[in-house]
Parts: structure tokens; C-alpha cells; sequence
């Protein structure tokens, strides 16, 4: 009994160590993937802003709606929806098309 409790000591004590590690690793792997999405989606040269953004949930289409405002340009026709006009399958079949590199991170 008594190396059962030194065992799930130890392995709690690794991970409580390990965690800020593994987090801050999965949060540089999101900024790499928006950050090579805004290149393959927009091209080079990479002229872009990075945001981390934590609306609450009532305000989400409102951000949304802001943030299409902000970014509309000459590209913004190739990701409205089908209903709004512009053309559909742009988007790689994702239900979110947006003229802006938008990930969400769901933390819980």
C-alpha cells in the first residue's frame, strides 16, 4: 500500500510539472497552424495581425460581424456562403468561411 501512494505521488508530482509544458506547447502549435494557414490562404509576403480574441458567447456574431467588417477587401466575395452570394466550396467544406483566419481553442 504504502508504494502504491509513493507511486501515485510521484505521478502526480510529474504531471502538475508537466502540464505548463505540454500547454504552452499545444499553444505554439495553434499559432503555427493559423499562422501557415494565413500563408497558404492569403500568400506571401505574410502581412498579418495575430489576435487572441475571448468573446463571450452572446457576443460572438457580433465580433464576427466586426471582424468581417475589418477584413473585407476584394477577397471577402470567396468566403461569404451560398446564401449571401459567394462561391461555395472555398472553404475546404468547413461551415465557418470566414475572409479571416479564424481557430478556436476550446478549453476546459
Amino acid at each position: 500500500m504504502q508504494d502504491q501512494e509513493t507511486m501515485r505521488s510521484s505521478l502526480l508530482q510529474w504531471c502538475y510539472t508537466s502540464y505548463g509544458e505540454v500547454f504552452s506547447s499545444w499553444m505554439h502549435f495553434c499559432a503555427v497552424r493559423v499562422s501557415s494557414e494565413s500563408i497558404l490562404r492569403y500568400g506571401l509576403p505574410p502581412s498579418f495581425l495575430s489576435v487572441v480574441l475571448s468573446p463571450p458567447v452572446k457576443s460572438e456574431k457580433k465580433v464576427r460581424s466586426i471582424l468581417e467588417g475589418m477584413c473585407s477587401n476584394s477577397n471577402s466575395t470567396f468566403w461569404k456562403t451560398e446564401d449571401e452570394g459567394g462561391m461555395v466550396g472555398l472553404g475546404a467544406g468547413e461551415a465557418d468561411a470566414h475572409p479571416y483566419v479564424s481557430f478556436t481553442i476550446n478549453l476546459i
